[in-house]
Order: C-alpha cells, then structure tokens, then sequence
C-alpha cells in the first residue's frame, strides 16, 4: 500500500505528531488498521496518511459499495471502520464484536433542481407531490433518509418500480445512477445527490441544475442525523480508540484550513487506498472548502449520539421494506 506525501503540510503535522504514542494493553506500540469508505467518510481520516499516526493507523480507503466486508467474518480485517449507520446496526448491533465509538458524519446528501424548479424547505415541502425525484442509491441512507423526512411531513411517496406509474398525490421517488442525474433526464424533476457529487454536477452543468433543498435542514431541526459512524472491535483498548477519537477535530481542522490545498487532501486520500488501483472519486478541482463544510464532517461520541441513532433508525426502519433492527445499549462503547 501507498504511503507517500511530502508536503509542507506534512512536515508540519509530522513535528505536531512526534509526541503521539498510543499503545496497547500491555504497552507494546501496536498498529491498527482502520478502513473507511471513500467519500466524506475518507476526508474525516485523510491527515492519518503520515508519520507517528500511519505508523499507529494504518488507514485503508475501500470502494464505498464494499466497507461491510471489512468487518464482517472469524477474521475481520478492520480493528476500526467507518460505515453507513443502518450497516453498522444491522451487522454489528449487538455489540458483541464491534462497538460505536460515535458518529462521524451528520449528512451530505442536497436536493438539485432543474431551471423550472422550486426552492425546497420544511415550509414548501408538499411542493414535490406529483413531482418525480431521482435519488442515487434510493435503496440505502439517501433514499431512507428522505422517505424519513416525507413521512415526518406527512407526506406519502410513491417508489417507481415494477412498472409502478407516476402518483399525482404522492412524491414520486426513482432510483438513478449518478450519471442519470442530469437536466436532460425528461423522467425526474429534482434529484437527491451527495456532496461532493452535488457541487461538481451544479458546476459541470452551468446552473441547469442548482442547489434546491438541504437535506440536513430538512430532517427533524435541521442539525442534520446521524450518517456515518466509526466502530471499533471490541479488544481494541481504550487508550487506542481514545488516540483514533483525538485524531478526529485535527483533521475537520486540517481540511478547513485555508493552506490546506484540495490537491494535498485528495493526493492524501489516494494515497491511503487499501488497493493501488482504485483512484478516489474525489477531486482536486471540486473539492472546495464549501464542499468539505457541506460533507457533515464532526465527530460526536457514543454517549452524545446515542439517542440520535436510536431516533433515525427507528425512522428509517419504519420506511425501509426490510428493516435494519435496533442496535443493544451494548453496541454504544463507553470508555472504562
């Protein structure tokens, strides 16, 4: 694996982690491999990509569509992983493997509409029945989320599929693919895109498509919901998840810092790839500081978040047609 930079930014941080020893129960220097999903998830771990901490994190960047396996088997490779919060409930619930040290990231998903469309808030909500929406990944945390926020609204929606026609009284929802989310697509009046996607298709379109709606506004009031979380197996110590944890508010640090160019994240992120030939999706050139801030980046603990969690998947699971299950009070780690 790739574990190159040499930046100025680098040298600095590298001096700032000279003194960062986390070791193991019986204080033997250990390392831990950590895997997280490209994405907003990879930028709340990119800074690890150096010095003492790639030494104690040995950070893996994963295609997003494959993080489960990384936690999941006898011999799960992951000592700590960033993923999906309903994953994470449905595999790891009972907390008898894995604990939620907390959530990492509180949402990044926008509403983009075409030159035709409205403005969307909690207000103007119901503007969207008998509207079609496009949502990529309609199936997992975008389109749960969303369908969450339309029953919150008392709002019905209708999924198009199986040849299920258009509903003049309902919110009309159907699964696309990036590359469907266009102003050419005759099929969908808005689309349902996450950051950083949603700025680079405003961008790449000249304003055909813009910005409509925040989902995190939308949702409950408007502090977002809990998105992603981080877990760690449960014979990681303490003073190893308290080190991850501590990483956390440098790095959303490092990210907004205005010398921090896009190119050094992103060279950062490709760096940390688990497979040299997978390339992020992330890009220097629309990776602005206004993508990052709207990536939801923070993270909150265990303690803090639990009720959160609770909160949005008793919503989710309610919407889902399969569920996701409730996570024990043992899956939520409290240090000892």
């Amino acid at each position: 694996m790739k574990k190159i930079i040499a930046t100025c930014a680098a040298v600095l941080f590298c001096a700032a982690a000279t003194s960062f020893a986390a070791c193991g129960d019986e204080g033997e220097s250990t390392t831990l491999s950590v895997f997280a999903p490209d994405g907003a998830p990879a930028l709340s771990v990119a800074r690890l990509y150096e010095c003492e901490l790639s030494e104690k994190f040995d950070v893996n960047i994963v295609d997003a569509n494959t993080i489960q396996v990384y936690v999941t088997g006898e011999n799960a490779l992951a000592d700590i992983a960033i993923l999906p919060v309903n994953a994470a409930v449905k595999l790891l619930g009972t907390g008898e493997n894995y604990k939620m040290l907390g959530t990492v990231t509180h949402g990044n998903l926008y509403i983009l509409k075409k030159s035709s469309g409205e403005e969307i808030t909690t207000a103007n909500l119901s503007a969207l029945v008998g509207k079609t929406v496009g949502v990529i990944n309609l199936a997992n945390v975008p389109g749960l989320t969303f369908k969450a926020i339309l029953a919150d609204n008392g709002l019905e929606f209708n999924e198009l599929k199986d040849g299920a026609a258009v509903a003049a009284d309902k919110v009309n929802l159907k699964a696309v693919e990036a590359t469907e989310a266009v102003p050419s697509n005759a099929d969908c009046d808005y689309f349902i895109v996450p950051e950083p996607a949603a700025s680079t298709k405003v961008s790449a379109t000249g304003g055909a498509l813009s910005f409509a709606g925040d989902l995190q506004e939308l949702y409950e009031g408007g502090n977002g919901y809990p998105q992603a979380v981080a877990v760690a197996k449960t014979s990681v110590s303490d003073a190893d998840i308290s080190a991850f944890i501590d990483t956390f508010d440098d790095t959303l640090e490092w990210l907004l810092d205005e010398d921090t160019s896009s190119e050094t994240i992103v060279t950062a992120v490709n760096s940390l790839m688990y497979k040299d030939d997978y390339k992020s999706t992330l890009t220097a050139t629309t990776l602005t500081k206004t993508v990052i801030e709207n990536s939801g980046i923070g993270f909150v603990s265990a303690t803090e978040s639990k009720a959160a969690v609770m909160a949005y998947m008793t919503k989710i699971n309610a919407v889902s047609p399969s569920g996701f299950g409730t996570p024990s009070d043992e899956f939520f780690y409290t240090a000892k």
